[in-house]
């Protein structure tokens, strides 16, 4: 058996993403599936830090999909000097689109981030929105080809941007992800970003949605303060040992 440079062969973009999801998000089973929701929210977090807090939404949907919404400014679709870096449109689509517009701090919600066009490519269906100067911009993407350009909806109250998509079944072992272990995550991202709210909702069961919202103002003090209270709690729990009578 003979290899040579004619055997070597070159993937680029949603094409090797799509043959090779595990070398950009670790797995085709849960973990990766949780790997795509950190690389939205991690996005997510970045619009809302600029010294105010903000919000980030995250629901899993009744369709196996997941959506996250932020209060941030907006993310352009297409790129502007404003914002100092790519349009939403390029960092949907190209794998080498670089930071997130603005130059923001970068949070590290996961692994090491692989940007939101793995989470386009490895995803069935992709719908982007955002909330910017009283309008509604969206675009639809399906396995990280896009439907059509982005386009105006309507009329917006407020800014944001808002990320729905639903991994492909074509790839992953399963699409489900633990309530648990995103919620865990959560709180801890939002003991690091002092007085950013995240919410995550669980819309998947038929009856009642399941919701825990994390909020610390005081960031790591209030950390400390659970670890405390926590300590506290497993002590009160943990039975005393008892001393028999002197001889």
């Amino acid at each position: 058996m003979e290899y040579d440079v004619a055997a070597i062969e070159v993937l680029e973009g949603r094409e090797a993403v799509r043959k090779r999801p595990g070398m950009w998000i670790g797995s085709v089973g849960e973990r990766g599936v949780l790997q795509m929701v950190w690389e939205a929210v991690g996005r997510a977090v970045n619009q809302s830090l600029p010294g105010r807090g903000g919000t980030v939404d995250v629901t899993l949907t009744r369709d196996g999909g997941v959506r996250v919404a932020d209060d941030g400014p907006g993310d352009p679709f297409e790129a502007t000097g404003e914002t100092g870096g790519p349009g939403l449109e390029t960092l949907l689509t190209s794998l080498r689109a670089g930071p997130d517009p603005g130059g923001r701090h970068t949070v590290a919600v996961g692994h090491p981030r692989v940007g939101l066009c793995v989470v386009n490519a490895l995803s069935s269906r992709l719908r982007a929105e955002v909330r910017r100067e009283g309008v509604l911009r969206a675009q639809e993407y399906a396995r990280g080809v896009a439907v059509a350009p982005p386009a105006t909806v309507g009329p917006a109250a407020g800014n944001g941007t808002t990320i729905a998509f639903r991994p492909d079944t074509e790839i992953f072992e399963t699409t489900r992800c633990s309530f648990a272990v995103l919620a865990e995550r959560f709180r801890q991202v939002a003991f690091l970003n002092p007085g950013l709210s995240i919410t995550l909702t669980d819309d998947r069961s038929a009856g009642e949605a399941r919701a825990v919202m994390f909020r610390y103002p005081g960031g790591a003090r209030d950390f400390v303060a659970a670890l405390d209270a926590e300590a506290g709690a497993a002590d009160a729990g943990r039975p005393r040992s008892r001393r028999g009578p002197d001889r």
